[in-house]
């Protein structure tokens, strides 16, 4: 007996030790606003830093248009909230020539001093969750409220398919559906990613799942922040259409989706007269404008199109998670 709560007590203190150096590393990343000064000059800079695990981080420093990266790495262990810059940078005459960054992030505050061939000098910058206008959108007249965390009578539930709290659903080893299919729509969701760090940037195993429009065409659902963009990153048609911009926040922060969706069109014979059209603003931020949808993209309901479907989200091992989605018939 002494010997299981023994290790019951080991292993309950590991988890908290391993949920503390991830909370540490999350909070050590994201975005970050605000200035940089020098002797004769005061501009203003930003930067995404991402974790790539194991301690270890990136941050893109956006200069005046020119992004400038800088790798970092926690100093001991990564709960301790303190991760360190040190490096040499030539970044060309056309900017300067060589520079040496020493810099810190913790507690949400990123500071660094720069010596450099042409230019010394200082930077702070301060982390911010940029959210999204639409975040936390009331349903309008009209539409049909899917998920308020209320319950989940409005989906064909897979097993393990949950609610969470705070008006959330989590993914859980199974795809889940709508039990009513529409056409022409208007689609609010909202959806967080989880931290998963010690997965690539820009890999598919990083956050993955995927809204499904009548069950047959995919914006992508990714862990995509600070990557290019692509048709299989976040906001992005799969094997359709790549987003204008990259809109994500950084994994564990709340995103928005609002989807403009006119479905295929069919003449009394059943022939298709007009493809689908999908406009989608991610984060406030319009990434398709009236794109033409010509078939399906892979891994929907159906491999054919039809005039109306459900709305899907996809599971891919990944713990996504979804809240306040409505929808709006546009017919």
């Amino acid at each position: 007996m002494k010997k299981t709560l023994l290790t019951a007590g080991l292993v309950l203190g590991l988890s908290l030790n391993v949920f503390a150096a991830g909370q540490k590393e999350l909070d050590m990343m994201g975005n970050f606003e605000g200035k940089f000064t020098s002797g004769w000059t005061d501009m203003s800079i930003s930067a995404q830093i991402v974790a790539l695990g194991k301690g270890k981080h990136v941050a893109k420093l956006n200069v005046d248009g020119n992004i400038i990266e800088v790798e970092g790495k926690t100093k001991g262990k990564a709960e301790d909230g303190l991760c360190l810059y040190d490096q040499t940078l030539d970044l060309g005459p056309d900017m300067g020539g060589k520079y040496h960054i020493v810099g810190q992030v913790t507690g949400g505050v990123f500071t660094a001093e720069i010596d450099g061939e042409t230019q010394d000098g200082a930077f702070e910058l301060k982390r911010v969750i940029k959210g999204s206008p639409t975040m936390g959108q009331k349903a309008p007249e009209g539409a049909k409220v899917l998920l308020d965390g209320s319950n989940l009578d409005a989906w064909v539930v897979q097993p393990y398919w949950k609610l969470l709290g705070g008006g959330a659903m989590g993914m859980r080893k199974s795809s889940i559906h709508t039990k009513e299919e529409f056409g022409s729509a208007q689609y609010h969701i909202e959806f967080k990613t989880p931290f998963m760090p010690e997965e690539a940037p820009g890999s598919q195993a990083r956050g993955n799942s995927g809204v499904y429009v009548m069950g047959r065409y995919e914006m992508q659902v990714l862990d995509s922040f600070t990557e290019e963009p692509r048709d299989n990153f976040c906001g992005g048609i799969y094997k359709k259409a790549v987003p204008v911009v990259n809109a994500c926040a950084p994994p564990e922060e709340w995103q928005t989706y609002d989807i403009t969706f006119h479905a295929p069109q069919y003449d009394g014979s059943g022939k298709k007269i007009k493809d689908a059209t999908i406009t989608a603003v991610h984060n406030g931020i319009t990434i398709h404008d009236n794109v033409v949808l010509p078939d399906v993209t892979p891994g929907g309901v159906s491999g054919e199109e039809a005039p109306v479907g459900v709305l899907m989200f996809q599971d891919h091992g990944d713990d996504v998670n979804y809240r306040n989605v409505w929808v709006k018939p546009l017919d």
